[in-house]
């Protein structure tokens, strides 16, 4: 279970409670704060309804690289070891994790005191 205590946020995390205004510029500086930094990831598929759930997945593993172009890469740890995982540049979506322990729903394993935390919502294109 994670802990009470208040986590320092980098300076390019907006704050929880105010909502962004477009998508941030995106800083080299900034993203290479991530590069190293142990991950927990939870992905979650949508069909184009928004309402019906197609599935949820957790991921962790060590940030191995992150850059405007190609996104953010995680070599993944645990039961997904050996697999990589590509997510979008997009560095507001991660922030301190708490410390403290977290089992993943989609495998059992339980994660102790990752870096970062981030959550992602894919939802799929509407049928034509």
């Amino acid at each position: 279970m994670a802990s009470d205590e208040p986590s320092e946020r980098p300076p390019w995390m907006p704050p929880v409670d105010e909502p962004p205004d477009g998508p941030p510029e995106w800083d080299q500086d900034e993203a290479d704060w991530l590069v190293g930094k142990y991950a927990l990831v939870g992905v979650t598929r949508m069909r184009a309804d928004e309402s019906t759930l197609v599935s949820q997945a957790q991921y962790h593993g060590k940030i191995i690289s992150a850059d405007e172009k190609n996104g953010i890469e995680i070599e993944c740890q645990g039961k997904r070891a050996g697999e990589r995982m590509k997510l979008p540049p997009h560095l507001p979506a991660f922030r301190p994790a708490d410390r403290g322990e977290y089992r993943l729903r989609s495998t059992g394993e339980v994660v102790a005191d990752p870096d970062v935390i981030a959550s992602w919502t894919i939802t799929e294109p509407p049928k034509a």
